[in-house]
């Protein structure tokens, strides 16, 4: 059986977790505020705004240790931060809709997973419970991403710049070193 994670690694994915679902949520946001179709702009804003509730919720998992207080402080690489300020200024409602639904919820929703393939149970209850959460609303908001995705990718012209735009967003990515740390703790 797995150990669990300890109180600094817990905090430090706490930490990871929340500032991800924060910066995620901005760029959502925004591009739900600058959206040319109603129906897209409908479900970024709901996207973003489960990301928020789930960084509000993840902050309350902070252990309460003046001593983790760096642990928890994500401060994210330059690399990381251009790389979204540069997907954060990709344009097209449609691309973002695909950027947001099949790259930056898609890791999101796969960071999840790793940590709780990692934590146990016994020791990561209410982290486990809370990425339970936050899983359930990724694949409702990314299935809904999709059914909206069906839809508006309806010649090949738009299927290719999308797709361009997804594998632009991916390579932005992989190039900064990842939304997350490569490893878990």
């Amino acid at each position: 059986m797995n150990q669990g994670l300890t109180v600094v690694q817990t905090a430090r994915v706490v930490g990871e977790l929340r500032w991800s679902a924060e910066s995620l949520f901005g760029i959502l946001t925004a591009w739900a505020s600058e959206a040319d179709r109603s129906a897209i702009a409908v479900v970024l804003a709901t996207s973003g705004r489960h990301l928020g509730w789930h960084a509000a919720d993840l902050g309350e998992l902070v252990p309460d240790a003046v001593l983790l207080g760096d642990e928890v402080e994500v401060s994210p690489r330059p690399e990381l931060e251009a790389a979204l300020e540069a997907i954060r200024a990709i344009p097209g409602s449609v691309e973002r809709l695909a950027v947001a639904h099949r790259v930056l919820l898609g890791r999101l929703a796969a960071r999840c997973v790793a940590v709780s393939h990692r934590a146990a149970p016994h020791a990561d209850a209410p982290l486990l419970r809370q990425i339970e959460f936050c899983l359930a609303d990724l694949r409702r908001d990314r299935d809904e991403g999709e059914m909206l995705l069906v839809s508006l990718l309806s010649d090949v012209e738009t299927v290719e710049r999308v797709g361009r735009r997804v594998v632009e967003a991916e390579s932005r990515l992989v190039a900064a070193g990842g939304l997350f740390h490569a490893d878990l703790p």
